[in-house]
């Protein structure tokens, strides 16, 4: 050995920053024992700390040159934030979507775990928790009155927070203080986390016993399990086939064996429905919940709790993939189909293709639940890729709804601009019967543009290129891509003319709402959407007041389309169905039929069979025709064979390459650079690719960023992706103030 090499510990790490390869650093001997793979460490990085994860343990080696690490994040013998299990499948995951390793794990914790003390886990919050003495167990005591109602709960509810206890018998500290110095009770601190749901949104009780079909999914599932064996299934059901009761006892199945179970939703909405009937079904304190209307600090707790094994079903949205599960006995993905499961910002991952990926790792079964498979999933499933566990019938003996098409292009003059003859007397006889209607419209705001009459033109986003959406509630315009907020203006920023002529076009959900309120001021009307919602306490406070029938009617966008199972409602009626048709998009009809069939799905779950009404100017279309039929093989069939026939997915894999700059001819330059270097390469690769482009985006400029984009149309995602590497290693560094986002399968083309 030379004398010059210096002994030490070296540690491998993955650092937080746009750097793919993993660097070297010395573990000071106090800090060694503490580092394992995964574990989170404080590292210096160009003068500067930064996050830093370790790849493994630390070996003895050559330290020479190297800086040592500042410090460790997680606390000597308590858990750590991501468990080293998942270091595999986060090394595929950065690799399949072409992200630094260091910047995939960092994205997924909860903001701040990435920046604290040597302690490493936030200090949970305590409660006070009372549960029976083993004197009490042993020789139950007589006693009276609120004692003994108070003994009698916590011997059927097994232990309580005092606060629960208190909401019920308001002397219930002096009760317990008095039993615990009988020694008829104990009371102990206990980790909780803040009560994030409030009251459940419904109550769904269990049913008495589950249909065939679900008992043959349940059965299925646990079998898999149990072999830990990991096996993708489709839970392919007709809405309110009972999908979430099957989601709930693979849980149960999962915790019975000592596993822990995932269960991710696509929005916050079904997010409070699946953690409601799980904490019902499974307890309270098992459950955790992880999306991103949670504070910083609550997410931070409960991610806590997950680590430390405190809760272990996690509900969750899209970044609840990663959560801190070391073992977890099924993953179930509510609503596959659903784009929301897309993350756009940073690293372009699919939550639901990362939970079969994680399924894959943790040898565990993978459930995908939906009533409108995506083309992608049931293309899978027909090739023998996944298991199809078909739901055929509603629960209960209810009956699917009736659904009829009415014709905008014949049907007269529709009232206030929206509601056709047919559809508004439907809304007069459901609701003067007492059932509840839903009218979606797949718009936010008051309208999509502001108009002006004198030039022709719609006031735009400075930043972007888009037209400002008008919302009056209060009076803005505002930019759905960008944020930027801006008053209605005084006069046309194009031409000048008087502001106060300029005219809305198009219609939002704002507008239904003030025109219906005006139109039947008698209905009790709230309005659903992401601007209404704009927290998960206001929109939990909406769907209870649909839950308790304290509305009438609900408008919403997409929001309320999905997975949300109110008996009340009789009615639903689409406003629009072109709005999504008529989308510059090669999915444009396979997210009109999921909308269509999902919003009609919302309809008939209590005894009367429920109606719904799709207005159109294209009712013969396939995806109109499929959803009014509730024949799903009408849409399938045709949207496959055009699939087929343009060669688009789920017959090619697709990845665009999105080249943003704020200069113009920078970006330009450098997409036109990448494209030669890609036909280049694939030329000496001799692969079977198409690359189209380089071309503007259709969204030209998004945050002042102009924007261009080449698309790979290729048999398999690694094979674009092995073309990609090889003209970036000829194309060499991106030029300044150039990026390049890499989005494997995109879904948003703009």
């Amino acid at each position: 050995m030379s004398a010059a090499q210096n002994l030490g510990w070296r540690v491998e790490a993955a650092v937080a920053a746009p750097l793919w390869k993993a660097l070297s650093y010395a573990a000071p001997d106090d800090l060694v024992p503490l580092i394992g793979p995964l574990c989170r460490m404080i590292a210096p990085l160009r003068g500067r700390r930064a996050l830093a994860f370790a790849l493994a343990r630390p070996e003895r080696g050559d330290v020479s040159g190297l800086r040592p690490i500042h410090d460790v994040l997680e606390a000597a013998g308590g858990p750590q934030m991501i468990p080293p299990a998942l270091l595999n499948f986060y090394q595929r995951a950065a690799a399949h979507y072409h992200a630094p390793l260091g910047q995939m794990l960092a994205m997924s914790l909860p903001a701040g775990l990435g920046a604290l003390g040597a302690a490493g886990v936030p200090a949970a919050s305590q409660v006070a928790v009372a549960r029976l003495s083993a004197k009490a167990l042993g020789q139950p005591p007589e006693l009276r009155g609120q004692a003994g109602e108070l003994f009698d709960y916590l011997r059927q509810n097994g232990p309580t927070a005092l606060p629960e206890l208190r909401r019920r018998w308001p002397r219930a500290t002096a009760l317990v203080k008095g039993l615990e110095s009988a020694g008829w009770l104990a009371v102990g601190q206990q980790p909780v986390c803040k009560d994030i749901l409030g009251r459940p949104i419904g109550h769904e009780p269990a049913p008495e016993r589950l249909s065939a079909e679900q008992e043959a999914a349940v059965a299925a599932i646990g079998a898999a399990a149990r072999a830990r064996r990991f096996e993708p299934f489709l839970l392919y059901g007709v809405t309110s086939s009972g999908k979430s009761e099957v989601y709930a006892q693979a849980c149960r199945q999962a915790l019975e064996q000592g596993r822990a179970a995932l269960v991710l939703a696509p929005e916050i909405g079904l997010c409070l429905r699946l953690q409601g009937l799980l904490a019902q079904r499974l307890g309270a304190e098992t459950v955790a919940v992880l999306h991103s209307g949670l504070s910083p600090a609550a997410r931070r707790d409960q991610w806590a709790r997950i680590a430390a094994g405190r809760a272990r079903v996690v509900v969750g949205a899209r970044s609840a993939v990663f959560a801190p599960l070391d073992d977890p006995g099924v993953i179930c993905v509510d609503e596959e189909q659903d784009e929301a499961y897309k993350h756009e910002d940073g690293p372009r991952y699919h939550a639901r293709d990362l939970a079969l990926l994680r399924g894959q790792e943790q040898a565990c079964p993978v459930v995908l639940g939906t009533a409108t498979p995506a083309l992608t999933t049931l293309a899978r499933a027909r090739n023998g890729g996944l298991t199809t566990l078909a739901m055929t019938s509603r629960v209960a003996g209810a009956s699917l709804p009736k659904v009829e098409v009415v014709d905008l292009r014949s049907c007269g003059r529709l009232t206030a601009g929206f509601l056709s003859p047919r559809l508004h007397q439907a809304l007069r006889q459901e609701t003067a019967a007492g059932r509840q209607a839903v009218l979606f419209i797949n718009r936010r705001g008051f309208a999509p543009a502001l108009l002006c009459p004198a030039c022709g033109k719609t006031v735009g986003c400075p930043h972007c290129s888009l037209a400002l959406c008008l919302h009056l509630d209060p009076p803005r315009l505002i930019c759905h891509a960008c944020g930027h907020l801006a008053r209605p203006p005084a006069q046309c920023p194009s031409c000048g003319a008087d502001g106060a002529q300029m005219k809305p076009l198009g219609l939002g959900s704002e507008a239904v709402v003030q025109a219906l309120a005006r139109l039947e001021p008698q209905l009790r009307l709230a309005r659903l959407d992401r601007d209404a919602a704009g927290s998960p306490a206001k929109l939990g406070e909406i769907l209870r007041a649909m839950a308790d029938r304290r509305l009438d009617v609900i408008v919403g966008t997409q929001m309320i389309t999905k997975g949300h199972h109110f008996p009340g409602i009789g009615l639903v009626g689409v406003l629009l169905a072109d709005q999504a048709l008529g989308m510059p998009d090669f999915r444009a009809a396979e997210r009109a039929y999921a909308l269509l069939t999902q919003a009609a799905g919302r309809a008939g779950r209590g005894q009367d069979q429920g109606r719904v009404i799709i207005q159109t100017y294209d009712p013969a279309h396939h995806a109109v025709r499929a959803a009014a039929s509730h024949k799903p093989e009408i849409f399938y069939d045709h949207e496959l064979a055009e699939r087929r026939a343009l060669g688009y997915p789920p017959f090619c894999r697709i990845t665009l390459l999105r080249l943003e700059a704020k200069d113009q001819a920078v970006a330009q330059q450098t997409a036109l650079a990448l494209g030669r270097e890609l036909r280049a390469a694939q030329g000496d690769l001799a692969a079977d690719i198409q690359t189209l482009g380089p071309a503007p985006a259709p969204l030209a400029k998004a945050k002042d960023h102009f924007r261009w984009q080449i698309m790979l149309k290729a048999p398999s995602a690694a094979a674009a992706s092995r073309l990609l590497n090889l003209a970036l290693h000829r194309l060499g560094p991106l030029p300044a103030g150039a990026r390049l986002l890499v989005d494997v399968d995109p879904l948003n083309m703009a």
